[in-house]
């Protein structure tokens, strides 16, 4: 099986073009060796090995043998998931020396699949934050505004495949660690349902109940490529489910004839930046006339239920690093740590209280999904911060967090995807919420999207300056 790399040119337009494994890898780290040292999307680059990767899997094309469904597709991993002899540290000085002798489940499984490890991505610290402004690793930027935040936590992923330094990248996502950095950074994200990526070998823990891993990447086909190579049950994993998905590859083009689209306006089209609206709404309108059925619906106390579910986040994160919060304070950065105290005072009842507010709001959810296929909505309510006025990383993950967290409490799958721009030029993504497991009809409605829309085509004004 070949693989077809997604090639965005200077003058912004897409090639999807069958290319060797070691000629797409060297167009990477040619790019992260021109560009890293102003995004500073990896903590670690491992060239030498990705080339060994990439060619053997060439040599393996030409005897007429496919490595799998990426097949040479050069990839980022997130540095809060192992990857075998590269230091894993969580964004943080406590793992600063942590070096694992084995891969991830899911690299194992990435690898089998065909893809080229590249490096690990930064992070903000603990993948407690949605600013990637890192004091133990360096802030990482974004590549359509150096002087923007790249969101996160996986900001560092996102950075990565919009600066072409990968096609593909592995986050992971708790309240929209996956999403968020996908729609900042102009590119495709997936958080997948609960427990359908195994999280062995995987270091984010802030609530078990809703932390996932995440594909992310230039196309709704690289990532939904992504995502059958990693999901599958591991018995190792608590969280993990058994549960077999269906051929999704082989419907990404089907069309959405007859597909029925929640478009909740109370609350998710409110108190927005400019031009985040009018793009979200253009892209329904778009998906109508490609032949979905736009339902408005809506989500009653959306308003509400982020605030009154979120001490079971607090209490959790707090829980896990108790003992370095309360022995070794000085060790974190002052944003974690001053977020990772807000669980100290939670109580046995303010947790029950979370837990029947969520309950209420999956009720909610769920009675909604009864009505229509999929849920619309825009992933965040603003386009990329300045970094000057990101300082206050809880009020800054707080807005930016404002819809996906909702759909997290939900375990519900959701995609984001570029849909626009506002008029200094910062991407708009939107954000399609399917049901449990139902990641089929989420990658339909986003490639038939992609198909009849070039907002993914862009390329950030960093790559103007003349990437390969």
């Amino acid at each position: 099986m070949d693989v077809k790399f997604v090639l965005r040119t200077n003058s912004g337009r897409t090639i999807m073009a069958t290319q060797s494994a070691v000629e797409e890898t060297r167009r990477c780290l040619n790019n992260i060796e021109r560009f890293d040292s102003l995004v500073n999307a990896y903590i670690h680059v491992i060239p030498e090995s990705a080339r060994k990767e990439a060619e053997a899997i060439d040599q393996a094309r030409e005897q007429g043998i496919s490595k799998g469904v990426l097949n040479g597709i050069p990839i980022s991993v997130k540095d809060c998931i192992d990857v075998a002899g590269v230091p894993c540290t969580n964004g943080s000085t406590f793992f600063k020396d942590y070096v694992p002798k084995e891969d991830a489940l899911i690299v194992k499984r990435l690898r089998k699949a065909g893809a080229v490890i590249l490096g690990k991505t930064n992070l903000h610290e603990f993948a407690y934050g949605s600013t990637t402004q890192n004091p133990h690793y360096g802030s990482t930027r974004n590549p359509w505004d150096l002087d923007r935040i790249p969101s996160g936590s996986s900001g560092g992923a996102g950075a990565s495949v919009a600066a072409q330094m990968c096609v593909g990248a592995v986050g992971s996502d708790t309240g929209g660690s996956v999403r968020t950095p996908a729609a900042i950074n102009g590119v495709t994200g997936l958080r997948p349902s609960m427990g359908a990526i195994p999280m062995t070998g995987s270091f984010t823990r802030i609530c078990p109940a809703i932390d996932t891993v995440g594909p992310l990447g230039a196309t709704v086909e690289i990532v939904a490529r992504m995502f059958a190579a990693m999901t599958g049950y591991d018995d190792q994993d608590l969280y993990s489910v058994k549960k077999e998905q269906p051929e999704f590859l082989d419907t990404l083009d089907v069309g959405i004839e007859g597909c029925r689209i929640g478009l909740p306006r109370k609350f998710f089209l409110e108190n927005l930046e400019e031009g985040v609206g009018s793009a979200v709404e253009a892209a329904a309108h778009k998906l109508a006339e490609l032949g979905a059925e736009i339902v408005e619906v809506e989500l009653k106390d959306a308003e509400h239920a982020q605030q009154s579910i979120m001490p079971m986040v607090w209490a959790d994160a707090y829980e896990y690093h108790r003992d370095r919060a309360e022995n070794s304070p000085e060790r974190f950065g002052h944003d974690v740590l001053d977020r990772i105290l807000l669980g100290r005072e939670i109580s046995g009842r303010d947790y029950a209280a979370a837990l029947r507010a969520r309950e209420l709001w999956n009720r909610t959810v769920d009675r909604t999904l009864e009505r229509v296929d999929v849920i619309l909505t825009p992933t965040t309510p603003i386009t990329a911060p300045l970094i000057e006025d990101s300082d206050d990383m809880l009020s800054t993950t707080h807005h930016l967090t404002r819809f996906t967290y909702l759909f997290s409490w939900s375990g519900l799958p959701g995609l984001s995807v570029p849909c626009g721009f506002t008029k200094s030029g910062m991407p708009i993504g939107l954000l399609l919420n399917g049901r449990p497991w139902e990641e089929e009809i989420l990658f339909q409605i986003g490639s038939c999207y992609q198909d009849h829309t070039d907002w993914h085509e862009r390329i950030a004004p960093l790559l103007s300056t003349g990437s390969e």
